[in-house]
């Protein structure tokens, strides 16, 4: 395992656009999340291509794929941001140096698209990478970050020692305001108090997190840049599900298919991420569907957690050892991320 070095104040951290042309259509987003990471005593460069728009992603494969290989090799930079996520984060895997990328770790963070990147880096250098919040979305919330997702960030990012037990946060939203308006600049976004996590299944288990978006991991599959069987032995998955709402049906023939390229036989557990614009009507049907896939295999199972296209979000390290323990109703991250 290669475990980026931490971020501190005067870090340089580079933002890149490696999917959707979100900053050529929202810039004052990008503005925000600047100014806030820059609050935290850390500072802020964008990549060449950042505010480009070509078609629906932000420059060609081959610029988006430089501008990232770029802030890898450049020992100026310290960490690497996704400014947002998309649907083309795909293209870039051709043009990476994965050599390079392993002889350079460094903080490399997003979600959703970046699902692509983040695992692709996992398996094909053995480089942590992080699972957490994009620059434009929860990082450039109006009129603050939600403190649950800042607390998550600094504890993962900063902090070269385990950070330990995770807790649930007590509040959350799906709320989308329209930044091509700017309406997310009239106020925040309305929470809702959270019940916390729903045990599905109770059980330990303790293994290497993996995962991301569930639509996103579907670019990968039978590519070379899914995780080999061995690289998940006893791991622990963690998948949720975009803003494009897809339905439990979708997300059962998703999971059988995981089940028919023996994923869950390698898995020693599962967390879920709430559901985003999901009816309780739907997350009990998938509360279903999940325990209808996996019956067979008996891992623990939490679903409802607090990472994903709902907010606040947690951050999770791919590739750190985490644990389920429903005993103690606990799910813990057992070793740093960083160094």
């Amino acid at each position: 395992m290669i475990r980026p070095r931490a971020l501190q104040p005067g870090s340089i951290i580079g933002v890149v656009a490696p999917s959707w042309c979100g900053p050529a259509a929202a810039p004052h987003r990008i503005e925000r999340g600047k100014a806030f990471l820059e609050s935290l005593g850390f500072r802020v460069v964008f990549a060449p291509h950042l505010f480009d728009s070509h078609g629906w992603t932000a420059g060609t494969p081959e610029q988006r794929a430089q501008d990232v290989m770029d802030f890898f090799t450049d020992p100026g930079i310290d960490g690497i941001w996704a400014a947002i996520g998309g649907d083309h984060a795909c293209q870039l895997l051709p043009y990476l140096d994965w050599s390079r990328i392993a002889q350079n770790p460094k903080v490399f963070i997003g979600y959703s698209d970046i699902t692509v990147l983040n695992m692709a880096i996992w398996t094909m250098t053995g480089m942590v990478t992080f699972n957490g919040p994009a620059l434009m979305d929860e990082i450039a919330e109006y009129p603050a970050p939600p403190e649950y997702a800042v607390r998550s960030l600094q504890l993962l990012l900063t902090n070269p020692s385990p950070p330990g037990t995770i807790e649930p946060a007590t509040a959350w939203t799906d709320e989308r305001l329209d930044w091509l308006t700017k309406a997310d600049l009239e106020r925040g976004r309305t929470y809702r108090p959270s019940a916390g996590w729903t045990w599905l299944r109770g059980g330990t288990a303790q293994g290497v997190l993996v995962g991301g978006c569930l639509q996103s991991l579907q670019h990968l599959r039978g590519t070379p840049y899914f995780p080999r069987p061995e690289s998940v032995s006893g791991a622990i998955l963690f998948w949720e599900i975009s803003e494009q709402v897809p339905s439990p049906a979708w997300v059962d023939g998703v999971l059988q298919d995981y089940e028919n390229m023996g994923v869950f036989g390698q898995l020693g557990g599962m967390i879920v991420g709430r559901p985003y614009g999901y009816t309780e009507e739907d997350r009990d049907q998938l509360r279903q569907v999940i325990l209808e896939r996996t019956r067979r295999y008996g891992f623990p199972i939490i679903a409802d957690m607090d990472f994903g296209h709902t907010a606040p979000q947690m951050t999770l390290p791919v590739g750190c050892r985490a644990r389920i323990d429903s005993g103690s109703r606990t799910f813990s991250l057992l070793e740093a991320a960083v160094r």
